[in-house]
């Protein structure tokens, strides 16, 4: 009950025992010759049981010695056990190798009755009355009990317990019933020291330590309490003054966190009011694009009316030849942000890098401006052209931004073959960028320039995924900026535009 948690469910109660929790009790046999009569006239002498751990058979007896202020452990010289085998604790008596013996339960009786001993041959020690019941010198405890164990189904115990409870006893010597006093056992084995009280005679550290460790662990725990409570009385202060400082602390995060939420919310409104200008811009601005190609159409005429020199027809032939690039340039530019604001299906084609490359340099318009070429004949993708260069005319003109005033500034375009992808990238060595401002590239509404809106390389990443790629952006040491496009390899036949310097230096607008 102590270790696993048996629990009672029937108890053996013989028909001679008035109460189940008063059934067994043992009995002390001298041979009639022997003068001792009391046990405390066996001192010394030889004691014969059938069983050390016999209930009745030897513990009860034990305990009876322990009541009467003996030591059952050094109050006889030797304990002999027969096991339940020949010679009998009554025949070793008999023969005088043992001086007293043990009988359990009736057991007493049961030699008389089978003639195993005769009337008068023996007598019994310390006798108690009877009471309806057999010999004994002992007092009377439970007998043998059925028990549960906790992890036994309860219908199967239920089961059980009716069975055993209701079992026939007419024919037998016994009945099965339930028994509510188990306090003598308990008392028992407390004297004995056995069972759950197994050492509580010892008085050696091991032994304290197992039968008081929740006290020894409680008052550990109280003296530690004590000594806690001390130092956080010492420490209070400071630690409340550390808490106060962690509020304020926590209260000016909380108000970053929702200015910087303020600030993302005016980003996202001008980013909203910058699409819708745009998609104004857009539809307001192509009809004066037409007339400007008329108009220059209508120059044409004129020049063929005046009868001008064929030199200086040539001269303005070529002005108008560009002037119309420059008007189909626009258009285009105008029907792709039309086409955003009407949400058109993206058109992907077979596009070469390289000149998309070439044709963003021309967009630059500084003057002097060094960019070195670095870039293969082919690197062929399937994307917009337009959007692509848009992109590398982004990444082109914020190079050229970061090296204006740089006595040696310069721009290098180079690519890298990432087995399935074509990695795009323009490099500047302009001067060190902070971490906040490197932080922030590619987010909308973040610009580092006077007169920018900080849209730029928020668009060109937006357009750059939609694409089937994504850009990326490298801090060089110790200064310098590598904006990076990657887009996934196509196969495709190469197609000339228009030719392209390759590993050559480019100067913008100057005489090389």
């Amino acid at each position: 009950m102590g270790t696993v948690g048996t629990h009672q469910i029937a108890t053996r109660n013989p028909k001679t025992s008035e109460s189940p929790a008063h059934t067994v009790a043992s009995t002390f046999i001298v041979k009639a010759s022997n003068p001792a009569r009391t046990l405390n006239d066996l001192k010394g002498k030889r004691i014969a049981a059938s069983d050390k751990s016999s209930f009745d058979g030897w513990l009860i007896a034990q305990g009876e010695l322990a009541r009467q202020g003996l030591d059952p452990e050094s109050h006889f010289t030797e304990v002999m056990e027969t096991d339940y085998a020949v010679p009998d604790v009554a025949t070793l008596v008999r023969i005088g190798a043992a001086d007293a013996g043990v009988l359990s339960t009736c057991e007493y009786e049961s030699l008389l009755k089978s003639g195993l001993i005769k009337t008068g041959e023996f007598h019994i020690l310390a006798e108690r009355p009877k009471d309806g019941g057999c010999v004994r010198s002992t007092d009377r405890y439970p007998d043998v009990v059925f028990s549960s164990l906790p992890w036994v189904n309860a219908e199967t115990v239920r089961e059980v317990t009716v069975a055993i409870l209701s079992m026939p006893s007419d024919k037998l010597e016994f009945h099965w019933t339930v028994c509510n006093d188990f306090v003598p056992t308990y008392e028992l084995l407390r004297t004995l020291s056995i069972g759950p009280f197994a050492g509580s005679n010892d008085l050696s550290l091991a032994a304290i330590w197992a039968r008081w460790k929740t006290e020894i662990l409680l008052g550990l725990l109280l003296m530690a309490a004590v000594a806690f409570h001390i130092v956080t009385i010492n420490l209070l202060v400071q630690k409340r003054t550390h808490q106060l400082s962690e509020a304020i602390a926590e209260t000016e995060r909380f108000f970053r966190a929702a200015q910087e939420a303020r600030n993302a919310l005016l980003t996202i409104e001008r980013t909203n009011i910058v699409a819708q200008l745009s998609s104004m811009f857009a539809h307001e601005i192509k009809q004066p694009i037409m007339n400007i190609s008329l108009y220059a159409g209508a120059i044409r005429l004129l020049l063929d009316r005046l009868g001008i020199s064929a030199s200086a027809k040539a001269q303005v032939s070529e002005i108008l030849d560009s002037l119309g690039e420059e008007v189909e340039r626009s258009v285009e530019i105008v029907d792709h942000v039309r086409s955003y604001a009407k949400k058109r299906p993206r058109s992907l084609v077979l596009v070469n890098l390289a000149e998309v490359v070439a044709d963003a340099v021309k967009t630059v318009e500084e003057r002097g401006l060094h960019i070195e070429n670095r870039l293969p004949d082919a690197l062929w993708v399937k994307a917009d052209p337009f959007e692509m260069l848009f992109i590398l005319s982004n990444f082109i003109r914020n190079a050229a931004a970061a090296i204006k005033g740089e006595p040696s500034g310069r721009i290098v375009l180079e690519a890298a073959d990432w087995d399935t992808q074509w990695q795009v990238s323009v490099v500047d060595n302009g001067p060190a960028m902070s971490d906040e401002v490197f932080a922030q590239l590619g987010k909308a509404g973040a610009s580092n320039k006077p007169d920018g809106l900080g849209f730029g390389l928020a668009i060109a990443a937006a357009i750059a995924e939609a694409n089937g790629g994504h850009i990326e952006f490298e801090r060089l040491h110790p200064h310098g900026l590598s904006a990076k496009l990657i887009l996934a390899k196509s196969d495709g036949e190469k197609r000339e535009k228009f030719p392209i310097a390759h590993n050559s230096d480019i100067e913008l607008n100057g005489k090389s």
